[in-house]
């Protein structure tokens, strides 16, 4: 059996903000939130550690008979990462994976204009960037993050999320500075699985906490 461990996001953010002290009231660094759950957590974590926070927005690309099961994931600038085992398993075509992407692309970019008024970034040199979200399961979405992260040219990217599968904790260990977490530990079934309070965060919610 598995023991939930935090009774919301905001209660999650507060407990991982103890994990990040070393960035507190720094004025290098921004968190990146990943809506929409990622923008609570961040927003707790923003307030105890005195730094600003933008989102960072990438989706994932389903399967052809389950839109849940990630086999890539799509960027605001188009850059697509694919999970190469997932695909090949279930011998998913390029052109499949290349007709999602400009659909996927659409809806991402009115996304981004509807909660942050643009979808364009400034650059992050000498900057340390954040990528912050609720949980973390398979991990296609948050690479697509880190390689959007990384044509910004920041100095540093690290990851800080409340629950991380253990198999996507070494995967991402490979892929950014370093990885923040309260738990990973199986069985992993849901990130869902760790709240007492998973409900959706609306797009008003997010807009406020943005705002």
């Amino acid at each position: 059996m598995y023991r939930v461990l935090f009774k919301n996001r905001f209660e999650a953010g507060k407990k991982l903000a103890g994990k990040l002290v070393q960035f507190k009231e720094r004025e290098d660094v921004i968190l990146f939130a990943v809506p929409k759950g990622g923008v609570v957590v961040a927003k707790a974590i923003s307030d105890i550690l005195k730094v600003p926070f933008d989102i960072v927005l990438a989706k994932k690309i389903g399967a052809p008979f389950n839109s849940e099961f990630a086999i890539a994931a799509v960027d605001i600038t188009g850059d697509v990462v694919v999970n190469q085992d997932n695909a090949e398993y279930l011998m998913v075509s390029k052109e499949y994976i290349e007709h999602q992407k400009i659909r996927v692309l659409d809806t991402l970019r009115k996304q981004l204009v509807k909660y942050r008024g643009s979808v364009d970034y400034e650059t992050l040199l000498n900057r340390v960037a954040i990528i912050v979200d609720d949980g973390i399961a398979t991990g296609a979405t948050t690479k697509a993050c880190i390689r959007f992260l990384s044509k910004l040219n920041p100095r540093q990217i690290y990851i800080a999320t409340p629950v991380i599968a253990p198999s996507t904790l070494k995967e991402l260990e490979k892929d950014c500075d370093g990885v923040f977490y309260l738990i990973s530990s199986e069985p992993f079934w849901a990130v869902g699985q760790f709240y007492v309070d998973f409900s959706d965060v609306s797009d008003e919610e997010v807009q406020k906490l943005l705002n």
